[in-house]
């Protein structure tokens, strides 16, 4: 059977890569490498664009309330903590904007953006973990099977899109990551 929870692993297993991209332009920043503004401002396309808007839209809209509604205090815990999660990781991803015009950065704004890419690396991280270890497996606890059959569709409705940008982000891994 085909779990709705698997193309949201799949779709996190893309953000990693993006990230291990956004992570090597950051040490690369911080030793005092050019700012690369284009490979960085297509990284922070694909967060707003795929990550913010699709991806975690999904899982806040769907994934979430309904384990809230279904499932025990534990379950609505961990939902507080991934949509705290979010919420931060939003933030970043909106803080790394900043960065986005084309031009050298100044010493601090190096250490301000790699700062950032850090921070968003490990929130990244950590909501990772938290919905693949504790949020999926309370979904399909709590959740009934008929219920999360009709996440399929929704769940692959991106496909495509993910597509698209998992060859973009494959291409930028070539330079960045390590």
């Amino acid at each position: 059977m085909i779990r709705p929870t698997d193309a949201l692993k799949a779709e996190h297993a893309l953000v990693a890569q993006s990230m291990r991209v956004l992570t090597g332009i950051g040490r690369a920043v911080r030793a005092g490498a050019a700012f690369p503004a284009a490979d960085c401002a297509m990284v922070i396309r694909f967060l707003r664009e795929f990550v913010l808007a699709s991806h975690m839209q999904r899982e806040a809209s769907v994934l979430c309330p309904a384990v809230a509604m279904r499932g025990d205090d534990t379950a609505a815990a961990v939902v507080g903590e991934v949509m705290r999660l979010h919420a931060e990781v939003g933030d970043l991803v909106h803080s790394l904007m900043w960065f986005w015009e084309p031009g050298d950065l100044s010493a601090p704004e190096r250490e301000g953006f790699a700062a950032a890419v850090d921070a968003l690396n490990q929130r990244f991280a950590q909501l990772r973990a938290l919905e693949e270890d504790q949020l999926f497996p309370i979904a399909e606890a709590f959740v009934p099977a008929d219920d999360r059959l009709e996440w399929v569709q929704s769940f692959q409705c991106d496909r495509d899109s993910s597509d698209r940008w998992r060859a973009r982000i494959a291409d930028l891994a070539d330079d960045w990551a390590s």
